[in-house]
């Protein structure tokens, strides 16, 4: 499955929500109720990125489809590299909440994972 293909089966999801709920359900009631940042819907939607198992699963858990469903036409999963798992989850516990509030740590725990991503496509 291509970027694209799960980004409309995303937003498909959104619209049958929205229809089961008389109400549009967007991107960010998406994110509140997955626990996920609105980003991460929107790059998904717009097809910059594979959601991370965890969103997977929420998903799946979510909408009471199946994992099948929602990887359904992936012939090999594509996760997401280092440095979007590790600023997923940084998101996701609130430790980073706004660009101008990343401290010193924050910054060495993300370039850890910028060089994780180096070594692995250098195949160090």
């Amino acid at each position: 499955m291509k970027n694209k293909d799960f980004a409309k089966k995303l937003k498909e999801y959104r619209q049958e929500l929205s229809i089961k709920r008389g109400q549009k359900v967007g991107q960010e009631q998406l994110a509140k109720e997955l626990k996920v940042s609105k980003s991460i819907i929107g790059d998904i939607e717009r097809g910059a990125r594979y959601p991370s198992k965890s969103i997977l699963t929420k998903l799946a858990k979510h909408s009471g489809k199946s994992l099948d469903f929602w990887m359904d036409g992936l012939e090999k999963y594509q996760a997401p590299n280092t440095v979007d798992l590790v600023l997923d989850r940084l998101i996701e516990l609130n430790v980073i909440t706004d660009i101008n509030n990343i401290n010193d740590e924050i910054w060495d725990t993300i370039k850890k994972a910028v060089m994780l991503e180096i070594e692995r496509k250098l195949n160090v």
